[in-house]
């Protein structure tokens, strides 16, 4: 009778610790999430993405705007900046600690970034 109570909570506990895994206990994630530092054409900028679906930026003459982001697939990124009129798509390609971002629209700037924190 003991055993089979222990076999049970054995069982149980290997069942919590396989479902916590597959929800999201390794990797994966919010790929923009952390603090990158680059050039919006040739003004330097910062873009912090809170993991959230916040984000702050601030260029180099110290102009700040906060807003959203929403990561639509593994390359694609919308972000509304307050200062905005609307909301931008931005296609983009992170490559070890490099983030690309450009746009379709024209006269949208892209972003060539490099992750700091």
């Amino acid at each position: 009778m003991i055993k089979r109570r222990i076999a049970v909570v054995v069982l149980a506990m290997v069942l919590l610790l396989s479902l916590l895994a597959a929800c999201g206990g390794g990797g994966g994630g919010d790929a923009l999430k952390g603090t990158w530092e680059g050039k919006r054409d040739s003004i330097g900028i910062t873009f912090k993405f809170d993991g959230k679906g916040g984000c702050d930026t601030e260029d180099e003459y110290g102009i700040k705007d906060t807003g959203t982001y929403t990561i639509a697939d593994d390359s694609t990124v919308k972000i509304k900046m307050s200062y905005w009129d609307t909301e931008i798509v931005y296609n983009y390609s992170i490559t070890g600690d490099k983030l690309v971002m450009d746009s379709d629209e024209p006269l949208r700037p892209s972003y060539d970034l490099t992750k700091t924190k």
